[in-house]
């Protein structure tokens, strides 16, 4: 006895709903404009909710250390000693910052350390837009309290690399001698 199956079983028309599915993601985004940057003269701003670079604050920080006991890895350093000062003919003892490290190259950006932070505006702060942490060095990436301060937002654009012949190169593709471009 031979069983003859339908010609539209219940399986092919299943992969064809899942085909369609996928093609109109396709025709949707075939239309939209492209959008094109030529980096490094030109940079997109990232989302507001981007954590970039740390960026910190010696005159708001309190020496705490809570953003050190909230750091999972461990990457926050800070050393503090307790001064005697006078005020009014009181003496009063201050907790004064001697030093604030973060090693960024095993940061994961989870920005704990922020919410830890109690001061109001927080002492540290992860959304200084920063995206450009490259480095050839890795001790480029551990940053003290001076350099956190006054970081950077965007490392700026020197330029194309010189020639030879001390010009720079042009924007375009340079032709190769004895090359097939």
């Amino acid at each position: 006895m031979q069983v003859s199956h339908p010609r539209n079983s219940w399986s092919e028309k299943f992969l064809l709903l899942d085909l369609l599915e996928g093609l109109k993601t396709t025709f949707r985004e075939l239309f939209r404009p492209k959008v094109t940057v030529r980096y490094p003269e030109e940079r997109m701003e990232p989302a507001d909710r981007y954590r970039g670079m740390f960026k910190f604050s010696y005159d708001r920080c309190i020496a705490c250390k809570l953003c050190a006991v909230a750091c999972p890895i461990d990457i926050i350093y800070i050393d503090v000693h307790d001064e005697m000062i006078e005020e009014g003919g009181k003496k009063k003892k201050v907790k004064v910052l001697d030093r604030y490290d973060i090693d960024v190259k095993r940061c994961m950006f989870c920005a704990l350390c922020e919410e830890a932070c109690p001061t109001k505006p927080k002492s540290i702060w992860l959304t200084t837009k920063t995206y450009e942490l490259a480095s050839y060095d890795r001790n480029d990436l551990y940053f003290n309290m001076q350099e956190l301060e006054y970081w950077d937002d965007k490392p700026e654009y020197t330029g194309l690399p010189a020639d030879d012949d001390g010009k720079s190169l042009p924007a375009e593709r340079k032709q190769i001698p004895g090359g097939t471009e």
